[in-house]
């Protein structure tokens, strides 16, 4: 058996089930062989959109996404989709390799130190007999590192003999931390017990680690409200005092419960300049932080109480000593006001429509989006000024259904990372929310999801400019002309690629979404029309 086949059997092995890529000689010939025994080759229109599918891939699936790229510049190609990769943590393989061993090659590039650089992990196959056993180790980095590992397999290895190889081992997730004792956490609780207005915030790690239950007992008994950061969103949904999220997104009825707040125990959650508000929220409050990672302990907000621990352990723990000390349901005072805040909230509170004759005010498109979706959804962002009008209004069932591809700031990558979430086949819809500008940086990825037939839902919030610079710019004095762009018919490109396509210029129009939706049987863009000058944002 030569290499490539060895390599097609050992991903199969593994689990793997699809692989994101597009074609080169340097992985010429595994692709087909990994495909012709059953596995499933996603063909790409650009490298980045490659690797961006397998992090969005990997965060809905909870498994490995796999990308692979030939050499040189198809690597270098990948490497913003990387980092962004890094930034978020995400399982995802990349296959690349070596050109041919001569010295002048023109694709001759450092991938080590690249890699490097970019925060990844790096693994080479060494030798063809070691195909297996460096598969295996790149793997298993990956779920123990929770980063995206590169593997370099050159190109001179592929048509050797594979030979007798090692078993291929499959990787063993990292346990959590042990629950803190009594002594680690009497900080903690000395802080909580002595609060009149507590409030519990999850975040992401919260979130992942199935600490809900945990943390509203918690709640439950210390009458804290609850809250959470925007990749924890939902978490709490339904509960009394669930003011939603936290920082600078947090609704009028949140911000007056955050303002009034004494103390925040925070779980999974970096606690960063977002979600602090650059530290304007937590001040003048008592910040219990824990974590599995110490190292983010005070990189954004200090923490009077740090505790390094497993959310759900530690919250469980907690809820014992508490127990144990006689304290079942404090400060009612503070529960029964923050529940009667929000009994009468809606999202329409805080929405002074500023939609014009063409144009929707992205909230009350999104608000009439979220209501006529399912509410089993999966949803991914892009990054950009129009986040402020989707992130708090278009929810998701489950906080691990939605992600955000902006761990590293570009934008561009929702689109490619909404459709590794949809191949990755959850049953539910994906809806993709992307700008206009980073819509069309990437332009070509939808060709990818006509081709794999994908129902999947592409809001483009089009308002025919970079908007942040098109604020900016007003703001310094100069024509904010230069970050417009007359962009071609978005509904008219996306029907000639094979898709469904509708504008919208009033909010009304997106009702016809959710009629095509149980009948899509391939990608559905919308284009949502609004207002440049229109600014949501606080800079």
């Amino acid at each position: 058996m030569k290499v490539f086949h060895a390599l097609a059997d050992a991903l199969a092995a593994h689990g793997v089930d699809t692989v994101f890529g597009l074609m080169g000689n340097a992985n010429l010939l595994y692709l087909p062989a990994f495909a012709d025994a059953g596995g499933r080759f996603v063909a790409v229109a650009h490298e980045a959109g490659a690797v961006a599918m397998a992090d969005g891939y990997a965060r809905m699936s909870g498994g490995v996404g796999v990308a692979s790229v030939t050499h040189g510049p198809a690597f270098t190609n990948t490497l913003t989709a990387l980092v962004e990769g890094v930034r978020s943590r995400s399982r995802v393989l990349l296959i690349t390799g070596d050109p041919p061993p001569v010295p002048t090659h023109f694709h001759q590039f450092d991938i080590a130190a690249v890699t490097t650089a970019a925060g990844a992990g790096y693994e080479r196959v060494h030798g063809a007999a070691s195909l297996v056993a460096d598969l295996n180790r790149a793997v298993q980095r990956i779920v123990a590192e929770q980063r995206p590992v590169v593997l370099n397999i050159p190109i001179a290895l592929m048509q050797a003999e594979a030979g007798e190889q090692a078993p291929v081992a499959l990787p063993v997730a990292p346990g959590s931390l042990a629950a803190p004792g009594a002594e680690a956490l009497d900080g903690a609780l000395g802080l909580i017990g002595s609060a009149k207005r507590p409030l519990v915030l999850a975040g992401y790690g919260a979130a992942a680690g199935g600490a809900r239950d945990a943390l509203v007992e918690l709640a439950d008994r210390t009458g804290a409200a609850l809250a959470t950061t925007v990749l924890g969103k939902e978490l709490f949904a339904g509960h009394p005092r669930d003011i939603g999220i936290f920082g600078s997104l947090a609704h009028s009825a949140a911000g007056t419960v955050i303002a009034e707040a004494d103390c925040v125990v925070a779980f999974g959650a970096s606690l960063n300049m977002w979600t602090a508000l650059n530290g304007d929220l937590f001040r003048g409050k008592k910040v219990v932080h824990v974590d599995t990672d110490p190292a983010r302990f005070g990189s954004y907000t200090p923490a009077d109480a740090p505790v390094a621990g497993d959310a759900r352990r530690t919250a469980e723990v907690m809820n014992t000593l508490l127990e144990q000390a006689g304290i079942t349901a404090a400060n009612s005072a503070w529960a029964q006001r923050v529940a009667g805040k929000l009994a009468g909230y809606a999202p329409e509170d805080d929405v002074d429509d500023r939609g014009g004759p063409d144009t929707v005010d992205i909230r009350t498109a999104m608000i009439r989006l979220d209501r006529v979706l399912p509410a089993e959804r999966t949803v991914v962002s892009d990054i950009g000024r129009f986040d402020v009008g989707v992130w708090p209004y278009l929810r998701v069932a489950d906080p691990l259904h939605f992600t955000v591809m902006g761990g590293f700031g570009s934008i561009g990558l929702g689109l490619a990372g909404a459709i590794g979430a949809a191949a990755a086949g959850a049953g539910r819809p994906v809806i993709a929310a992307v700008g206009d500008g980073g819509f069309m940086m990437h332009l070509s990825e939808f060709t990818t999801a006509v081709r794999q037939r994908l129902p999947l839902v592409v809001v483009v919030l089009n308002d025919g400019a970079y908007g942040a610079e098109h604020y900016k710019l007003h703001h310094h004095g100069y024509d904010p002309a230069y970050s417009a762009f007359d962009w071609p018919d978005l509904a008219g490109l996306a029907t000639a690629m094979g898709a469904r396509a509708l504008t919208v210029r009033k909010a009304e129009e997106l009702d016809v979404v959710g009629e095509l939706l149980p009948t899509l049987d391939g990608p559905l863009l919308v284009d949502v029309r609004l207002d440049p000058d229109v600014n949501l944002v606080r800079y």
